[in-house]
């Protein structure tokens, strides 16, 4: 990417020869040129996809019971997310309320169906062991869920693309749109 005002090559979100900030938020993406989006970012958005089917995971929850409704809230999600990064460019409604889109991490592409149902089933594995372990009423299964989920989470603060073991095994990052 090049700096703006001057024209020199950056790989930084400051230009090193005159100083203009080139990336609002995140560190440039050295493949693609875009800039990352931050943890912050990322968990907003998911916190707010959550948010959007909270209720409706809490009624087929009480209604169907916690295994039965979980497990229909499981396919319910995946769907709402899957076809969100497939139709709606990489973005589902966190990631546009938070500015942020899913992208192929080698192009810097629309993710394709196969990447978002990919990205998907890693990201849920965690959920469904832990169902597993719930119904079983094995502890030590719930534990290892909830730890294999803090990982994923907490990956992208330690890796230099910023991307989740989900986005790894998908081939996906994502970027900051504005």
């Amino acid at each position: 990417m090049n700096c703006p005002s001057c024209g020199t090559e950056v790989s930084e979100a400051y230009c090193l020869s005159c100083g203009t900030q080139v990336a609002k938020r995140g560190s440039i993406e050295a493949v693609n040129e875009q800039v990352l989006a931050s943890w912050g970012v990322r968990v907003a958005a998911t916190i707010i996809d959550f948010l959007i089917l909270a209720i409706p995971e809490l009624i087929l929850r009480s209604v169907l019971g916690n295994a039965i409704g979980q497990s229909i809230f499981l396919v319910v999600f995946g769907i709402y997310l899957v076809s969100q990064w497939s139709l709606c460019d990489g973005r589902s409604v966190g990631n546009r309320v938070a500015s942020s889109q899913i992208v192929d991490a080698k192009t810097g592409n629309s993710v394709t169906s196969k990447q978002s149902f990919s990205r998907y089933l890693y990201l849920e594995l965690y959920a469904i062991v832990n169902l597993f372990g719930a119904v079983e009423g094995s502890n030590g299964i719930v534990l290892l869920a909830f730890l294999y989920g803090l990982v994923d989470v907490l990956f992208p603060l330690f890796d230099k693309r910023k991307q989740t073991l989900h986005d790894k095994f998908a081939n996906t990052i994502v970027i900051m749109t504005n």
